[in-house]
């Protein structure tokens, strides 16, 4: 039956004295972890319950992103009701359906011609029968998808050389990552290539808290304690931008996955308008990376406070001023339509059978997206051992990055991490590991896997993938729409993180903390 699971061993904040929560369970055999960030902050009050905005009775959809345009307002529709909808990057059916209150089958009913099974293409226009809801949130697009990932926008942008030329404290500052002392340039571009987050967002949100980026306090001031102006919880920028890619990412692949639609705030011990707390459904025209910011908001502030912050002249107001308007000086095409996998081999050697310990779970830190698989090399013993195996390449391309035991692989060839196909590899043993720069073929040997880098139990491979920088969950963006396919094997997430299996052609496996024939990943010629 296997051996026993054993919960996930938690990461240290060192230098901040700080124990991340451990959110998962891990295994035995070869399941993971990466750092996790620590608890959510609590949420500040206001003096008086806020009073709903009254609405109109005219849609409006014009993507409004500054003061001098009157922003969109929406009102009360019949049920049912076909709404005019230009499709944005990542849409799916049945994400819209989510977004809009209604059924998959309802919008295709609508628009027979779309496609259940792939992206939508942005720009195409269609109309989707929606139901009322009320309590509708903001409608002010706050920053495009293409500007919030760590993707072809910034591939070019010299964080480092950026930071030394602010006159703030934050170039200043350093924290203790992985093992490691880091500058707060490598701190941040820690975070943000392995979330795959522009670090851009982390920099405005610390500008418009404390203004850490353009102010010169000085170097002793406790600004870069609490850069983020959290009520409570974590320390320290390092500490607090972790805490702030968690909520990011849950409500950026919330929101793309239809699983998010509601933001909830820490309003709710007093009586709020309309009975049962302080809660916002999202805007059915929002976009993702907005979301994302939406739901961080929500975490840090109050009600009334998340209504300014959302705004023209919140968070965004500091952002346009740093950086320009995104939605003009960035495409906001991340995920185009009718995306689909390039082929990829099984990450081993083709006469080798290894073990599925890991099925759909967190490509990073401990929340969403579920786009990684643990696969660990057939061995006599358990635990953190030292292997021969080699982890090898699914794909032919370039080895772009191999830091803090982490591997990407790039498929389209030009050198960039944050455009096209990415594989992502982590908890690669540091010796043996080729170097950033090599060509390779599909079947080269990349390195070994092992226990290093975050937390493990087991010597095994963490395999994701991202497109423009954007994490695709292993079992598609939603389901049946661009799932995770290795060797002609298809992922299927579980009810937990680390469950789940691989299926082909009516055989599968399932993940297990063990290695036996059950869970055994073998190549079909």
């Amino acid at each position: 039956m296997g051996d026993p699971q054993f919960r996930e061993i938690p990461s240290w904040g060192r230098g901040f004295g700080i124990v991340f929560r451990a959110a998962a369970l891990c295994f035995f055999l070869a399941a993971c972890s990466t750092p996790l960030p620590p608890s959510p902050p609590g949420q500040s009050l206001t003096s008086d319950p806020p009073t709903p905005t009254a609405v109109t009775t005219e849609v409006v959809t014009t993507v409004v992103t500054t003061d001098a345009t009157p922003l969109p307002t929406r009102g009360v529709i019949s049920p049912g009701q076909p709404l005019p909808y230009v499709v944005q990057s990542g849409d799916t059916v049945i994400a819209l359906a989510a977004h809009f209150n209604t059924t998959p089958a309802e919008v295709l009913a609508a628009n027979p011609a779309l496609p259940m099974t792939t992206t939508l293409t942005p720009g195409q226009t269609i109309a989707v029968p929606a139901y009322y809801f009320p309590l509708g949130g903001p409608t002010f697009q706050i920053i495009p998808d293409g500007e919030f990932v760590y993707g072809p926008a910034v591939k070019d942008f010299d964080l480092a050389a950026y930071l030394d030329s602010q006159p703030g404290l934050i170039r200043h500052l350093s924290a203790y990552v992985a093992g490691k002392q880091r500058s707060s340039a490598e701190t941040l571009r820690y975070v943000a290539e392995q979330y795959s987050i522009n670090p851009k967002l982390f920099i405005a949100l610390m500008e418009w808290r404390s203004r850490l980026l353009t102010q010169a306090p000085p170097r002793d001031s406790a600004a870069g304690d609490n850069p983020y102006g959290l009520a409570d919880g974590p320390r320290g920028f390092y500490l607090q931008s972790l805490w702030a890619a968690e909520q990011l990412s849950l409500g950026y692949y919330g929101w793309r996955t239809g699983a998010l639609t509601t933001l909830r705030f820490g309003d709710a011990s007093r009586s709020a308008p309309w009975g049962s707390g302080y809660q916002s459904r999202v805007d059915m025209y929002q976009n993702a990376g907005t979301v994302a910011v939406q739901y961080l908001l929500a975490q840090m502030l109050s009600y009334e406070e998340f209504e300014a912050a959302a705004g023209p002249a919140g968070f965004a107001a500091t952002y346009y001023a740093l950086w320009g308007n995104p939605f003009v000086v960035t495409t906001s095409v991340v995920i185009p339509g009718d995306l689909t996998q390039p082929e990829l081999a099984l990450p081993f050697a083709s006469n080798q059978q290894w073990s599925l310990t890991g099925g759909p779970h967190p490509g990073w830190g401990s929340n969403l997206p579920w786009s990684a698989l643990d696969i660990a090399p057939p061995a006599g013993e358990t635990g953190c051992i030292t292997t021969e195996k080699w982890v090898t390449a699914a794909a032919p391309g370039v080895v772009v990055r191999t830091n803090d035991n982490t591997l990407i692989l790039d498929l389209d060839g030009d050198g960039y991490e944050q455009t096209g196909w990415v594989l992502f590899h982590f908890h690669m043993a540091a010796h043996d590991l080729v170097p950033a720069g090599t060509r390779v073929k599909q079947g080269d040997l990349l390195g070994h896997p092992s226990c290093e880098g975050g937390a493990a139990t087991g010597t095994h491979v963490h395999l994701a993938r991202r497109y423009n920088g954007e994490w695709l969950p292993a079992e598609g963006i939603v389901d049946g729409v661009l799932p995770f396919v290795i060797g002609g094997w298809t992922a299927q997430k579980g009810e937990a993180p680390y469950q789940g299996r691989l299926v082909r052609l009516g055989a599968w496996v399932e993940a297990c903390t063990c290695s036996t024939a059950a869970n055994r990943v073998y190549w079909v010629k």
